[in-house]
């Protein structure tokens, strides 16, 4: 175990604290296009690689069907200690403690913990959680809490969603799995090649924006309301879920990728639909610093657990 903690904490530490330490001045615009980089072709091309390279068939069933158990979980959870906050916080709260980093941080970390054979539990659990959670139940969550200066159409929600590049790549990457295409072998080798060289580095800009964002986190002053709902995001979502799992005898590492990806920390998506719905901030970007950290010491637990 100590051999696999090594392998996932020298990056993850390495790449975040670059970003924290070293890109201190960069321009605002800097993190927004490494996002938006991330967002329209990163992640997406990571999503096709580890596709590439694992089994769907055998979580198509299961795992969206574990995300939806898991969000209304987690959401019950936090509506429980977030009812006595005032209005203009629970929306804040709410996304922080429910809405993880599957895409970012939960496919960084995937490979050196899962074997190919169940990397794509690990995807299909970030696919179903952007889609059902972040730009799903997270902007009806931001819509419904938010400061609106007029009402916002659920089309345009809908919409979100439909051209999430995440979700088309999945689509794309699931099509070629059961049409079993197959390519001239001069041509195949080299893509499958380029894909994963290109998929390897995704990890560290994520981890260099996640850097960034924890420095930009450092003077908020939201602790007491982001710690609530740091324990339910690390902790009590990622424990029901394993134990759900224990008792449904799922194996074990199919079962420890789902459990990873339920324990990640908040979403860097949870800023984007706070800032598109006008939902307070402050706590989302305290979880997000929080959870960053607090992950390293949960990791471990999952691993000795499950």
């Amino acid at each position: 175990m100590l051999e696999t903690l090594t392998e996932i904490y020298l990056p993850l530490i390495g790449w975040t604290l670059a970003g924290l330490l070293l890109l201190r001045s960069v321009p605002a615009s800097i993190p927004k296009l490494m996002g938006r980089s991330l967002y329209w072709v990163g992640v997406p091309l990571q999503v096709l690689a580890f596709m590439q390279r694992s089994d769907l068939t055998k979580a198509v069933g299961l795992v969206p069907g574990v995300v939806s158990a898991t969000l209304l979980g987690g959401l019950g959870l936090a509506w429980l200690f977030c009812w006595r906050l005032p209005r203009d916080q629970r929306g804040g709260f709410l996304l922080s403690a429910t809405m993880g980093n599957t895409g970012f941080v939960g496919l960084a970390i995937a490979p050196y913990l899962l074997t190919d054979e169940y990397l794509g539990w690990a995807v299909l659990f970030s696919i179903a959680n952007n889609v059902l959670g972040s730009y799903g139940l997270g902007v009806a969550i931001a819509s419904f809490y938010g400061a609106h200066d007029k009402q916002v159409s659920w089309l345009t929600h809908i919409k979100s969603v439909l051209t999430t590049p995440v979700l088309w790549a999945f689509s794309f990457g699931l099509w070629l799995q059961f049409q079993q295409i197959e390519l001239a072998p001069d041509l195949a080798q080299p893509l499958s090649d380029g894909l994963q060289i290109a998929a390897k580095g995704v990890a560290p800009v994520a981890l260099l924006l996640v850097g960034i964002r924890l420095k930009q986190a450092y003077c908020r002053s939201a602790l007491i309301t982001a710690l609530p709902a740091v324990l339910i995001k690390l902790i009590l979502m990622p424990l029901a879920v394993g134990l759900a799992m224990t008792v449904l005898n799922i194996p074990e590492i199919p079962r420890l990728a789902i459990v990873l990806q339920a324990g990640m920390p908040t979403g860097l998506a949870c800023i984007i639909v706070a800032e598109e719905y006008n939902v307070n901030e402050d706590s989302i970007v305290m979880s997000i610093a929080l959870s960053s950290v607090g992950v390293l010491a949960t990791i471990p637990l999952w691993l000795w657990l499950f």
